[in-house]
């Protein structure tokens, strides 16, 4: 019977180490009609993108609704990616890091005359207490 209560104790223990709190956060805009919980393609991307930094913006360009993935890779800016899709998930854009002058130039004519409407989803590393 004893030994029953020590392994129900371990289990239990063990259980308690492995329930630690996830070390990322997420955090929508507010708005009642945000698009990540209004697009079906957009809220499958974020659920794969729950462990990782990630930033999602709404940009509005001659009509239509572009979605701004910027992807952070920690210590090399030459890395960091970010994909902008169209209204439908297809991807219309890819661009990060050192370019070279053919492709600034095409971001740069994406962006333009784009309005920035703003991030809308956001997954970024907890602040850890005493920070």
């Amino acid at each position: 019977m004893k030994q029953l209560r020590h392994i129900c104790q371990l289990c239990l223990a063990l259980l308690l180490l492995s329930c630690t709190a996830s070390q990322y956060v997420i955090e929508k805009n507010p708005r009642k009609d945000n698009p990540v919980d209004e697009i079906a393609w957009l809220k499958e991307k974020t659920k794969g993108l729950k462990n990782t930094a990630c930033q999602i913006t709404l940009f509005e360009k001659e009509g239509k609704c572009y979605y701004s993935f910027y992807r952070p890779t920690p210590g090399a800016f030459d890395k960091n990616t970010t994909v902008v899709y169209d209204q439908e998930g297809e991807i219309c854009l890819t661009f990060g890091g050192l370019m070279p002058p053919q492709r600034r130039a095409a971001v740069n004519a994406f962006f333009k005359n784009a309005q920035n409407k703003g991030v809308i989803w956001e997954c970024k590393a907890r602040e850890k207490k005493g920070e």
